[in-house]
């Protein structure tokens, strides 16, 4: 028994087996349910190009749904969802003032050498040879801080490991190092 063509269809009407295909596929493609969770949007499968597709006239071509524009509603599409804005979150905490430029209050009268625990690019850690005696030297363990612009001597920089000569100071961040030479 011959299945195709169907007899009874003039031959001017009948379709064409590429147009069959596709309107077998439309039907089959109706039945698949978009994943659960998801609404209607921008990445719902009911807001994409739909394939119009005609039995008579053949494939009609793209057409429906929003359609795939590079642009949402607002202009700007930089990605999936609202964007929300980066929110507060954690955070570092209450922090207290830090950097080169607070006031400072001489501690020592005499240099005091130390070894060159870091350096930070900017600034760095020196841990003194002999421990200051001040109320904010258990601060940072006894580190104290060295900042670039603390430098003398034509120095931008200082080596871990190396010794260094300084005067000690106290701002309210703690304790730190001034007119430091390094070797």
């Amino acid at each position: 028994k011959r299945f195709w063509p169907p007899a009874g269809l003039p031959v001017a009407r009948r379709p064409e087996p590429t147009v069959l295909l596709l309107s077998a596929l439309a039907a089959a493609m109706a039945w698949v349910q978009p994943p659960a969770g998801k609404g209607k949007g921008k990445d719902s499968w009911g807001g994409g190009k739909a394939l119009a597709i005609s039995c008579v006239g053949g494939a009609t071509g793209y057409g429906g749904g929003k359609g795939w524009s590079d642009k949402g509603k607002g202009g700007k599409d930089y990605g999936k969802g609202k964007d929300k804005g980066k929110g507060k979150g954690k955070g570092k905490g209450k922090r207290g003032p830090s950097g080169p430029t607070l006031p400072r209050q001489r501690v020592t009268t005499e240099p005091v050498t130390g070894e060159v625990l870091e350096w930070k690019g900017k600034y760095g850690w020196i841990q003194p040879t002999v421990p200051v005696e001040h109320e904010a030297a258990a601060k940072r363990n006894g580190n104290i801080y060295v900042s670039m612009s603390d430098l003398v001597g034509g120095l931008t920089a200082l080596t871990p490991g190396s010794l260094c000569q300084f005067h000690v100071f106290s701002d309210p961040s703690g304790l730190g190092a001034e007119e430091c030479l390094g070797s």
